[in-house]
C-alpha cells in the first residue's frame, strides 16, 4: 500500500469513472485499474463496483474509503506543515481563473491560503478559458485555473495539475414553468422559449454549435453576471443553462423558485477543471502549496 494508490482511490471516487480518473491523473486506464486491483487484493476487500451509470463504492468500500480520505488529509497537512517549517513562502502569486471557479471554489481556498501565508501578495484575474491558457503560456500569470478544452494544445513548456474537480450541466427554469415537470430536456425542447445565455466562452461555443445545425434559439439576452441570470430565470423571464458547480448552495434552487433539469447534447458531458503553470516559472513550491489548498478546500467550498 502506498500514497499513490490512495490518491488513485480518491480520484475514482470523485470522478465516478475509471476512464475519467485515468485521464485526470494522466495515466493509462489499465495502469489505474491494476493499481486499484492490487490494493484491493492487499486489503482483501473490493472497494468499487462498475456499472453503466459509473463506478461506485461497494458496501465495504463505503467503510474503508473514508479512512483512506482521512489518511490523505493527514498527508496534505503534513506536507503543508513541513513546507512551512522548512521555507517561509514569500513573494507574489498571480492567478487567472474562470468565473465559475471564482464564484465557487476559489474564495474559501484563497482565504485559508492567505490566512496561513499572510506574507504572500495575491492578485487574481478573471478571464475566459482561452485567455487564461495564453496568459500562462506567455508567463503573464503564475497559474491558471480553467477547464482544459480539446483545442488547447499542450507543449513541453506547460504543466497540468489536476484539481480532481469536475462538473456537469443543467437547464434551469422557473418552478412554475411546465418544463419543470420534465425529467430531462434538450435544446430542441426549449427552442420556442425565451433563452438567457450565460455569456462565457464554453456556453457560447456550444450554443453556436447547436445553432449551426438546428437554427437559432430564441435568445432574450446575454449576461456575464450569474446573479442577473439566476434572478431572471427565477422571475420567469427565460430558461438558461449552468454548470452543476454553480448550482451548489444556490439560494434560488434551495427555495425552489427555480428547478434544475438534466440537459442533453451538447451539454451532456462533464468538464474537468485543471490548474496550469509554465515550467519556466520559478515559484514551484508556492504553486504546489496553493494548489494543495484548492484540492483540500474544494469539497468544503462546493458542498455547503
Amino acid at each position: 500500500m502506498n500514497f499513490e494508490q490512495l490518491h488513485y482511490i480518491k480520484a475514482v471516487l470523485e470522478y465516478r469513472s475509471i476512464t475519467h480518473a485515468a485521464e485526470a491523473l494522466y495515466i493509462s486506464q489499465s495502469a489505474l485499474s491494476q493499481s486499484i486491483a492490487n490494493l484491493e487484493d492487499e486489503m482483501k476487500h473490493k472497494l468499487f463496483h462498475r456499472s453503466r451509470s459509473g463506478t461506485f463504492p461497494t458496501e465495504n468500500g463505503k467503510k474503508l474509503i473514508p479512512i483512506i480520505l482521512e489518511i490523505l488529509e493527514s498527508e496534505s497537512k503534513l506536507i503543508q506543515t513541513a513546507n512551512a517549517l522548512s521555507t517561509k513562502l514569500s513573494g507574489e502569486l498571480t492567478i487567472a481563473t474562470t468565473s465559475t471557479l471564482f464564484m465557487t471554489v476559489l474564495p474559501q481556498a484563497l482565504s485559508r491560503f492567505k490566512k496561513d501565508n499572510p506574507q504572500i501578495e495575491v492578485r487574481v484575474i478573471e478571464a475566459e478559458n482561452d485567455e487564461i491558457f495564453h496568459l500562462v503560456q506567455k508567463q503573464k500569470v503564475d497559474i491558471g485555473l480553467f477547464s482544459l478544452m480539446d483545442h488547447h494544445k499542450l507543449d513541453t513548456a506547460l504543466e497540468i495539475h489536476s484539481l480532481f474537480l469536475s462538473s456537469g450541466f443543467k437547464a434551469i427554469v422557473a418552478s412554475n414553468s411546465k418544463l419543470s415537470f420534465h425529467e430531462s430536456i434538450s435544446l430542441e425542447d426549449i427552442r420556442n422559449y425565451p433563452f438567457i445565455l450565460f455569456d462565457r466562452e464554453f456556453y457560447t461555443v456550444n450554443i453556436e454549435k447547436f445553432e449551426e445545425s438546428n437554427g437559432p434559439l430564441n435568445t432574450l439576452f446575454n449576461t456575464k453576471n450569474p446573479s442577473v441570470l439566476f434572478r431572471s430565470v427565477s422571475a420567469g423571464l427565460g430558461i438558461s443553462i449552468v454548470s452543476d458547480l454553480m448550482l451548489k448552495n444556490d439560494p434560488y434552487l434551495k427555495t425552489q423558485s427555480i428547478v434544475a433539469i438534466p440537459i442533453g447534447y451538447p451539454f451532456n458531458d462533464e468538464i474537468h477543471f485543471e490548474a496550469i503553470s509554465n515550467k519556466s516559472n520559478g515559484k514551484k513550491q508556492l504553486l504546489e502549496t496553493f494548489i494543495s489548498y484548492i484540492r483540500k478546500n474544494k469539497n468544503a467550498s462546493t458542498d455547503l
